[in-house]
Order: C-alpha cells, then sequence, then structure tokens
C-alpha cells in the first residue's frame, strides 16, 4: 500500500485526512472505508470503531500498528471488490484530482539525516574545495571514523513541505540545492535491535528533498558545530509512504529533474541498510513510531556534486519507481513565502457527513 496524507474540500472547510493509493488514480480514505465495511457487516457503532481502528492521522494510524494495518487491508478489499465510492452520506474513494496531496507526515516525531553514500561525500567535497561562498572547505577528505560509523545529525521537523508547495529560497544563501534521498519511517518503538530483527519496524519509505544552502553551509560548518540552519530552512517529504513490499530500496530507479532536465538519474548504492541504521541507533536510544531515517544523498543526487546551480523559480522534481514523483518549485531568493502546508491548522473530520 502507499499512504497519503490529503486535503479536501468542505462545507465547513477544508479537512486533512489519510488515504491510500487506489486504482485508476484515486485515494480511498482509510478512516471510512473501514467504516463503511464495518457497517456492511452490522457492527452498531461503526464510525466510533473506525476512527479507533483506522484514525485518519497517518501518525496515529501509524501508532496502532499492525491490528490498523489489518483492518484496513481488509476494508481496502471490501471497497474494492465492490467499487464502492460512496456509502451512505460519505465519500469513500475520491478521484485523485479532486484531492490536494500534503506531505505524508506533516510533523515526524524526528528527522535524523545520514550519509552513506560514497560517491556524494567525494564529489561535492570537490566542489566544496573551490571555496563556495569564499570560505575555505569545512572538509577536504572523507574523515576515516565516516567508514565505521552511520553518523547523523538531526533536522527540524516544523520546516517540512509536500508535493507541489513552494520552498521558498532564504535571503542567506546565493547557492540553493537539492538532494535526493530515501526515507525510511519507523513503525513500531525498540531498544537494542539486532539489524538481523530490524525489517518490521520499518513502515514505509518516502522521497526526501534535504534542501541545502551550500554557501552558508561552508560558513555555519567551519566552527565545528551544526548543520543548523544550513539544513533546517527546509525538508520536503513525500508524496506518499510506500510499504516495503512496493519499493525495492537497493534496485528502484531514482531520477532527479530540474525544469524537465534529467540531472540525476541512479540506483540507491547506500554503504549501510536501514536495518542498520536502526541497529546503531537503538543502541541508546528508543526508535519510536514516525521517526524518520534518510539515507543522505544518493551517488549524483545533488547539483554541488556537479558544481551545477538552479535557478530561481525552478522546478525540481525527485522520482522512485514504486513510491512516485516528489515535486516542488523554490522561490525566489529572499521573497516571502506561504507557510508549509504542515504549519497551517486544519480540521480532521471524525464523523464523515461532512465528505
Amino acid at each position: 500500500m502507499r499512504f497519503v496524507t490529503y486535503e479536501v474540500g468542505t462545507a465547513v472547510g477544508p479537512v486533512r485526512r489519510a488515504g491510500v493509493l487506489g486504482a485508476d488514480d484515486t485515494v480511498i480514505d482509510i478512516t471510512a472505508a473501514r467504516e463503511a465495511f464495518l457497517s456492511e457487516n452490522g457492527h452498531h457503532n461503526a464510525a466510533a470503531a473506525a476512527a479507533f481502528e483506522c484514525p485518519s492521522d497517518l501518525l496515529t494510524f501509524i501508532d496502532r500498528g499492525d491490528d490498523a494495518l489489518a483492518a484496513l487491508r481488509e476494508a481496502v478489499e471490501f471497497v474494492t471488490a465492490k467499487a464502492l465510492m460512496q456509502f451512505e452520506d460519505m465519500t469513500v474513494v475520491h478521484p485523485l484530482d479532486a484531492v490536494r496531496l500534503l506531505t505524508p507526515l506533516p510533523v515526524p516525531r524526528s528527522i535524523r539525516n545520514f550519509s552513506l553514500s560514497e560517491q556524494h561525500m567525494l564529489s561535492s567535497i570537490e566542489t566544496m574545495k573551490r571555496k563556495i561562498g569564499g570560505m575555505e572547505p569545512s572538509l577536504t577528505r572523507i574523515p576515516p571514523e565516516w567508514y565505521n560509523l552511520p553518523a547523523y545529525y538531526k533536522t527540524t521537523v516544523q520546516e517540512v513541505y509536500g508535493p507541489e508547495e513552494l520552498v521558498p529560497w532564504p535571503a542567506l544563501t546565493g547557492k540553493f540545492d537539492y538532494e535526493l534521498e530515501i526515507a525510511a519511517v519507523i513503525g513500531k518503538s525498540g531498544r537494542h535491535i539486532a539489524a538481523a530483527d530490524a525489517k518490521p519496524y520499518i513502515f514505509g519509505y518516502m522521497l526526501y528533498t534535504d534542501w541545502s544552502t551550500r554557501d552558508f553551509q561552508q560558513r555555519e560548518m567551519s566552527i565545528n558545530m551544526g548543520p543548523g540552519l544550513c539544513k533546517d530552512c527546509a525538508s520536503s517529504l513525500g508524496p506518499c509512504i510506500a510499504t516495503p513490499d512496493e519499493f525495492d530500496v537497493e534496485n528502484a530507479r531514482l531520477v532527479a529533474r530540474i525544469n524537465g532536465e534529467v540531472w540525476t538519474e541512479t540506483t540507491s548504492k547506500l554503504r549501510s541498510s536501514f536495518e542498520d541504521l536502526i541497529e546503531y541507533v537503538s543502541q541508546v536510544q528508543t526508535i519510536v513510531p514516525g521517526d524518520v531515517f534518510t539515507s543522505g544523498t544518493v551517488p549524483g543526487g545533488s547539483g554541488s556534486e556537479q558544481d551545477r546551480w538552479f535557478p530561481e523559480g525552478a522546478v525540481v522534481e525527485l522520482e522512485a519507481e514504486g513510491i512516485g514523483i516528489l515535486r516542488n518549485r523554490v522561490g525566489i531568493r529572499g521573497a516571502a513565502a506561504p507557510l508549509p502546508k504542515s504549519q497551517q491548522i486544519f480540521a480532521t473530520a471524525v464523523r464523515h457527513d461532512v465528505l
């Protein structure tokens, strides 16, 4: 399944819901589908039961664990077999073009950014040696411990953008950059998890754009701290969370396009698996549902590796087989832009009669 968070217009204003992508460019509302299934099978309080079993907030749904997944699969099979679009007074299945996809996790519980591509490191270091931003590079070679530890930094969970949103170009940078990454979403809590046992802890995968201010990054990291603002300015996540059976981490084709031109076509080529990352983090921390682990830039997956820079107003598209396309336009340097949808207040309908 491929999970989405979407916005739909209603008589009471825009409502934020959780769904799964269906056939023929549709979105199945997970709570409405479960309510329809329970009602059809004679449940005396189907609405309340559906809201608990398949809640229409994706993070809450992930918290529910395997029981929620089993309940949803049952409901989706029911809706699909009956070709159900409406049930009584609620919409169960929406045409994709009738809704707006948002970032699947508007506020993840955490975002840990790893760095798992040697090629990206080597190529970016060569570009940074040219004193991007007039600063000496913070790295002139890959540190030896990089090969021994899957180290990471944390970025803000607040500045998260979804598909088709405008990403502001910060005034502090003249070298704005994208990074094509894979993001794994944790689905279970745990600690001291061996890599061999870690696969069930991964709920699914998204695309991740780690927006980076390369010249300011040089300045900020020259004091051996950070990354801070150079990375916290924005992240994009989406367009869906593909369950592990939908996405081949090692072999999926990954593409980055700038204004329609292919800048990168690759596969992940990661030096550590996401299961390895779970083992590494969980040796001292409890991982929880809604944590996000990112791969770092895949080989060739940034402008900085090619010393190639997109212009203001560019359209940046990341694509992965099994996940889809995450598309954003960047703004004009220093120009005001709307807050990400993830920071805007939405209602989440408890009853479906407004849908």
